[in-house]
């Protein structure tokens, strides 16, 4: 077995009210071939679940907040083997944490949605939930809205806020040992996955 596991993690801004948006984002995922896909900002609520899985074609989960705003969702390849053991699905859209076996391995994987708030707490609770799995390989995806790096994770000054929260973010990722996979390849990269129309405005995920 191919013991491989490709992720992609996309906030796309609200599935629930246009279909045609919906089905262009499933087709683009599908087309990069990922093992796991991992949406933010799904704008969903419990009622599309049977709809959207069907669309998406395997199995899905999801956490919802409301049509308008939050939402995650973590979806599998089509005729990918993995077993789930165990799923931490939060109430508010912002969070879900599956303990899974995957290509011969027990991951904890978890994608998350973060407000752009200075919300240390939100980002300790996720730590103390993923602790007890103590599975040696942890995969943490998403949209944390907190840039890391403020001389070279952004154009914009203004996404120098929340210090709290980045304070927080790096205790995590050093008590957990975990790498940023894009700085690990590319250390000095000043390039971008999101921007507004001005190319001021540009941040990493």
């Amino acid at each position: 077995m191919d013991n491989i596991v490709t992720v992609l993690s996309m906030n796309v801004r609200g599935l629930f009210s246009n279909s045609k948006k919906r089905t262009d984002v499933f087709d683009w995922a599908k087309g990069k071939n990922a093992s796991v896909i991992c949406f933010q900002e799904t704008h969903s609520n419990k009622d599309i679940e049977k709809k959207w899985e069907e669309e998406w074609g395997n199995t899905c989960f999801f956490s919802h907040h409301s049509n308008k705003s939050a939402g995650v969702s973590i979806m599998f390849k089509k005729g990918l083997d993995f077993v789930v053991h165990n799923s931490i699905i939060d109430i508010d859209g912002r969070y879900i944490i599956l303990d899974l076996s995957l290509s011969s391995q027990r991951i904890t994987f978890v994608c998350l949605y973060g407000f752009n708030t200075d919300e240390p707490s939100f980002f300790n609770d996720i730590h103390k939930k993923i602790a007890p799995f103590s599975n040696t390989s942890i995969l943490l995806c998403g949209d944390w809205n907190v840039v890391q790096d403020t001389n070279i994770d952004t154009y914009n000054i203004i996404h120098n806020r929340n210090p709290n929260s980045r304070k927080r973010i790096e205790e995590i990722v050093e008590s957990l040992e975990l790498l940023d996979p894009w700085r690990t390849c590319y250390p000095n990269e000043r390039k971008y996955t999101w921007r507004q129309c001005s190319p001021i405005k540009q941040k990493s995920a």
